[in-house]
């Protein structure tokens, strides 16, 4: 029994001794102006303003020459901001990315794509850039491919960074079979996965394969060709597909459309034959009608139906702001912007509107408008919101107590948004949702604060910029049913202006009266 209570003693003493030996020494602690602990052994540390990563024992994994240092990852990558641009770290010490690109991601599958003058790339966790900043857009990997746009034309990558197709198409569609059908000089045909174009690309259209053959159009000419662009020596597929006119090609969502248009002989209708369908635009008098499958449907402006968004009305909501990263939980450097969520509110008039109908059925548009919001952000600290001697916005604590404190907006909101709607009674008064847009003039922002005492003065206004930006952009969301709507707002632009304050993005969700004004 002895014995046993013995070793338990040595194995607790050298686990807190372990333990211990992971606190910073005061030694190491005196060479910083602060320090927070991030992990197991692990700090973040600020030096002269700039922030950077330590071992408790002071070796240095990240120096401080950055503007800030985001908390270790999974994977032990730490992401870096230095003047405006970013970078990783690993906890190795290790300089994975340097801090030279506009955007870093995050790693997926041992890649990171970067951001840099406009143009992506990737690098590994090796630290190796095995692709190049030189492509427009750079879509997910798959099966170790992506498809690519350089200089407007599409090709094909793989995750060393090679072009296995050339970035000489216009566009590529996806692969089936190991083959897929592809758009170059503004003609049909087919690449495979080598990049083998299979069936050379000088068809106006290829339909479709199907057992071995498919409907194609060659210089205004119907004909069947097999898997490998040969003609085949079978009747004309069946429908008339002379072409009197030919409409430019468009391209939507990665389809091809091809107009065709015929003329009949009385003058009176036109046929648009769009894929093999057929469209007939018919006048009557001084009408316009739309056959669609054979069935007359008068012209969408001669309808009495028109879309009309929903827009108009006040708006009454809660603010907040989010990191980086999506996260409410702000990092110690940043605890002073904590807020009192429950106070944090918006409030806003939207007297202006204007709709665009986009179908037939008055069901789908665009809604743009004007707009006045307030936003106040209660600090839940006793703090006072100022700009040091460099500029920047930081603050002072104060030992006065608090009854407010806060951080007031007002901006000039436009939004863009697509909004579709479902009628749900013969009355046209529809469930709706819409998305899209909204940007943002500052006209105005201060610091109001209330105190918690008799001394002079009780309350303070101080107007200031505090670094805002003069614009703002994010996106908008609503959903709702007849004049009573849910809305939610992210800003993709910061609080503060970058570098110039903590790295903030506001959020705000609401409920919107709506008012047909």
């Amino acid at each position: 029994m002895l014995k046993y209570l013995i070793s338990t003693i040595v194995v607790l003493f050298i686990v807190l001794s372990a333990a211990s030996s992971q606190e910073m020494d005061s030694t190491v602690v005196s060479l910083y102006d602060r320090h927070w602990q991030i992990g197991e052994g692990t700090y973040r540390v600020m030096k002269d303003g700039k922030v950077g990563i330590i071992k408790y024992n002071g070796q240095i994994i990240v120096p401080c020459e950055y503007n800030q240092v985001w908390n270790l990852d999974d994977n032990g990558f730490f992401r870096v901001l230095k003047s405006g641009k970013a970078g990783v770290f690993h906890i190795s010490g290790q300089i994975i990315i340097p801090a030279e690109y506009d955007q870093v991601w995050a790693f997926n599958d041992g890649l990171a794509k970067v951001l840099k003058h406009g143009k992506l790339g990737y690098f590994n966790r090796q630290g190796e850039q095995v692709v190049p900043c030189e492509y427009q857009q750079i879509w997910a990997f798959e099966n170790d491919r992506a498809r690519v746009l350089k200089g407007g034309k599409v090709g094909y990558i793989n995750s060393q960074g090679l072009e296995v197709i050339p970035c000489e198409y216009q566009q590529i569609w996806s692969f089936e079979n190991g083959r897929a059908r592809m758009l170059k000089n503004g003609k049909v045909g087919y690449i495979d996965e080598a990049g083998n174009e299979v069936i050379p690309p000088v068809y106006t259209h290829i339909w479709s394969f199907e057992d071995g053959k498919a409907k194609a159009l060659l210089d205004g000419q119907m004909l069947w060709i097999n898997e490998n662009g040969e003609a085949l020596d079978l009747p004309a597929p069946e429908g008339d597909y002379s072409e009197t006119k030919t409409a430019p090609i468009i391209y939507k969502g990665g389809k091809r459309e091809k107009e065709v248009v015929i003329e009949d002989e009385s003058g009176n209708k036109t046929h648009i034959k769009v894929l093999g369908g057929d469209i007939v635009i018919n006048e009557k008098g001084n009408k316009t009608y739309i056959e669609v499958g054979g069935r007359e449907q008068e012209d969408y402006y001669s309808r009495s139906h028109r879309f009309k968004g929903h827009f108009t009305g006040i708006e009454f909501g809660f603010n907040n702001y989010v990191t980086y990263d999506k996260s409410t939980s702000l990092p110690d450097e940043y605890s002073f912007m904590e807020l009192d969520a429950g106070s944090s509110t918006s409030f806003a008039v939207n007297p202006f509107q204007w709709s665009i109908g986009l179908n037939r059925r008055g069901t789908l548009g665009l809604v743009t408008g004007l707009g006045i919001e307030w936003n106040n952000y209660h600090f839940s600290n006793s703090i006072l919101l100022v700009k040091d001697e460099n500029g920047n916005t930081s603050f002072e604590e104060t030992d006065r107590p608090l009854d407010k404190n806060k951080l007031v907006t007002t901006h000039i909101n436009a939004p863009l948004l697509m909004e579709f709607q479902i009628p749900t009674n013969r009355h046209r008064q529809p469930f709706y949702i819409s998305a899209g847009a909204i940007g943002g003039m500052r006209i105005n922002s201060y610091t109001r604060t209330i105190y918690n005492d008799n001394e002079d003065p009780h309350k303070q206004k101080k107007k200031s910029s505090y670094n805002i930006p003069k614009y703002r952009y994010g996106a908008m969301a609503r959903v709702g049913y007849r004049a009573i709507n849910l809305y939610g707002t992210y800003y993709f632009s910061t609080l503060f202006e970058e570098n110039k304050g903590p790295e903030l993005y506001p959020v705000s969700i609401g409920l919107s009266i709506y008012l047909d004004l």
